[in-house]
């Protein structure tokens, strides 16, 4: 009998070390898991903003052109000149025309800073495209420009018109070019 015990005890050791390693392995597993949707989901996001960022283009490039940037004479003039116009409260009608100015002008910096951004990164994934030399990837590139930078706007079923190709097929082809050109537009 107490040989029956020693291999009873051994067999209930086996089974716990199994219960163990499975808890270990399922623990494991569902870590691996989560690391792989954070991943999925941060691939997303760099599309999405990929996407958002080539969609502010055209408005900024447009925004750029029609603002006119005045020099520090002007400037100062235009700051005297409000100031002439409401003697009585003077001080509170410069910090605000100033902080109307700087933040025209801070908004006008960020948009050549985007718009140079973009231009390059583009740049960067025009040359990518020509010298792997799939037609394929070139008319993702002809694609992903008129979807988002051309000065003509096309719809999505004008580009499949042009492109001889179904719209389904521009919804992938910019989720990929937009995938890559985040690359160079995101650095990530």
């Amino acid at each position: 009998m107490t040989g029956d015990n020693v291999t009873q005890k051994n067999l209930l050791t086996e089974k716990e070390i199994a219960k163990i390693a499975a808890r270990e392995a399922v623990k494991v597993f569902m870590e691996e898991s989560r690391k792989h949707d954070i991943a999925a989901e941060k691939e997303r996001d760099k599309v999405k903003n990929t996407k958002r960022l080539l969609s502010s283009y055209r408005r900024a490039k447009a925004r750029m052109l029609e603002e006119v940037e005045f020099s520090e004479d002007e400037k100062m003039d235009l700051r005297w000149r409000f100031v002439e116009d409401l003697m009585g409260s003077a001080s509170s009608v410069v910090s605000r025309s100033e902080m109307t100015m700087i933040s025209d002008e801070k908004r006008r910096k960020e948009d050549a800073y985007l718009i140079r951004c973009i231009e390059k990164a583009v740049e960067l994934y025009g040359k990518e495209c020509q010298e792997i030399g799939s037609e394929e990837v070139k008319r993702r590139f002809r694609e992903l420009r008129m979807m988002y930078l051309e000065e003509k706007i096309y719809t999505v079923q004008q580009i499949a018109e042009t492109e001889n190709i179904s719209e389904k097929t521009v919804y992938k082809d910019i989720g990929i070019a937009c995938k890559v050109l985040a690359v160079y537009l995101l650095g990530i």
